[in-house]
């Protein structure tokens, strides 16, 4: 399994959370929370709540299997979100701080997508590009208004899809969601368009992945002038490379 991470890493998320689980996700928010930006924020805490966890048998049991692994993954987003509306001192008519987020655990071939906001997530799978994650922006209002975000409230609110991939699939987890009809070339346009602050995070698959688990590869962005591009061969109608100008390292 290989991933990319453009933009600030410090907004997307790649942590080991079990033998044969890995959580993915990326933030994009709003106000702060005890000083730090929300969605910085929100990630720190999410990989700080599934490390603890995962120091305890109960959970690395649930994490391992199919059928209780998103029940658990729920339960850390719980905590996450509670901590992250307790610290705001936000109440129900007033949120001071939030953020959306777009989480995926793949465990196996299975994809857990977890999802509040203006996030996404799309799949390339055999040449087709679909979308993973719903849009929660309300576009119809005078500014654009989040339908449900991670913090705003005290109960959690999160859309939960499972899918499964096969060797050469690839994730994307984007800042921001694609416009319009989505298909292979409609996000490559949205990449190439992204300037360096639109932060996402690219995994592919291999055949290795449903069996071992193999290593994560990570490749950060150096500065401004380096880029992740996905290139869609539509010749052939698939996902086939991804170029990156980046620093690599091992986690």
């Amino acid at each position: 399994m290989d991933v990319a991470i453009r933009g600030d890493r410090a907004s997307c998320l790649s942590v080991r959370i079990g033998p044969h689980a890995w959580l993915f996700a990326v933030a994009r928010g709003f106000g702060s929370i005890d000083g730090v930006a929300a969605a910085p924020a929100a990630l720190g805490r999410l990989r700080a709540e599934c490390e603890r966890r995962a120091r305890g048998e109960r959970f690395r049991r649930a994490i391992a299997r199919t059928n209780t692994a998103a029940a658990a993954l729920l339960g850390v987003l719980a905590r996450v979100n509670g901590e992250l509306f307790a610290r705001s001192a936000g109440n129900d008519d007033y949120v001071p701080a939030g953020c959306s987020l777009t989480a995926v655990l793949v465990l196996h071939e299975h994809l857990y997508v977890m999802h509040a906001g203006g996030t996404a997530a799309y799949l390339a799978h055999r040449g087709e590009v679909r979308a993973l994650t719903a849009d929660d922006l309300l576009d119809d209002a005078a500014l654009p208004l989040l339908g449900r975000a991670l913090g705003t409230s005290a109960a959690l609110d999160i859309a939960v899809t499972c899918v499964d991939v096969e060797p050469g699939d690839v994730m994307m987890l984007l800042g921001h969601r694609v416009r319009g009809e989505v298909d292979r070339r409609a996000l490559i346009a949205h990449v190439e368009r992204a300037g360096p602050s639109e932060h996402m995070l690219v995994v592919r698959f291999d055949d290795g992945d449903a069996a071992s688990q193999g290593a994560l590869v990570a490749h950060e962005a150096k500065r401004t002038l380096l880029s992740v591009v996905v290139r869609v061969v539509l010749a052939i109608g698939a996902l086939a490379t991804v170029l990156i100008s980046t620093t690599a390292w091992i986690h």
